[in-house]
């Protein structure tokens, strides 16, 4: 009879909705509660975990693959169009892989899933999305989204495999970098410095982007997200 029950949670845990939506509404209540009641019994969510299972495979290392700190953040994720709330997670930006830590009672997972049927994410506060920039799609931090004007982050890291002498090397991971995008009614364009940054904005207005720059001490590929924050929002003000 536990097989049973397991089997028919798998089967309706790719299509809950449709299930729910073919019943009464009386029974689809039951259906949700008897849903959470399963779940919470004979393991994960399974749409969840259809992924691969991680492992970490630079057994000799310095530093970390990941996104800010080698640690979980807690965040929400859009997967194969459902959304998952309070999700622990780690970006890896070498790898340009997420990394979820999924735990039933006292069972622990370790997935990688599909990229391919993930839409965005976040991590605290940080919001990821998935765009595809000159021919080539990835996971992109949202820093400035209006109608006129967005800015986008695409993290990554590079490695160095360092000799130790003898047989023994070890993985050495750089710091994060990042290349930075701006989409002003068009294409997303590189900007590297804050002449680029400027250049890419209308003509009538590069004088005062450029002023406000000046005024204010602003390094465009160095400032804390709140002052790019700051900065685009006078850019959208006056486009």
């Amino acid at each position: 009879m536990k097989y049973l029950f397991v089997l028919f949670l798998f089967v309706l845990s790719f299509h809950p909705n449709v299930f729910a939506q073919a019943l009464p509404h009386d029974a689809s209540t039951d259906y949700n509660k008897l849903y959470k009641v399963v779940t919470e019994e004979y393991g994960f969510d399974q749409v969840l975990v259809n992924g691969i299972f991680y492992q970490d495979k630079y057994w000799n290392k310095v530093g970390h693959p990941f996104f800010l700190e080698d640690q979980l953040y807690k965040g929400t994720l859009m997967y194969r169009g459902k959304e998952y709330k309070s999700i622990e997670m780690k970006f890896d930006i070498y790898n340009q892989q997420l990394i979820l830590y999924i735990q039933n009672n006292n069972s622990v997972v370790w997935i990688v899933p599909p990229n391919d049927f993930i839409s965005t994410f976040s991590l605290g506060d940080k919001f990821f999305s998935k765009y595809i920039i000159q021919g080539e799609p990835g996971f992109y931090q949202v820093v400035f989204d209006t109608e006129k004007l967005k800015c986008l982050y695409y993290w990554f890291k590079q490695i160095h495999d360092t000799s130790n002498g003898g047989n023994s090397s070890s993985t050495d991971f750089g710091d994060s970098e990042k290349k930075n995008y701006l989409k002003i009614d068009g294409l997303f364009e590189k900007y590297k410095n804050n002449r680029s940054f400027t250049e890419l904005f209308p003509k009538e207005i590069k004088g005062s982007v450029r002023q406000y720059i000046k005024t204010n001490h602003i390094k465009v590929t160095k400032i804390s997200d709140e002052r790019v924050t700051e900065l685009l929002t006078y850019c959208n003000s006056i486009l």
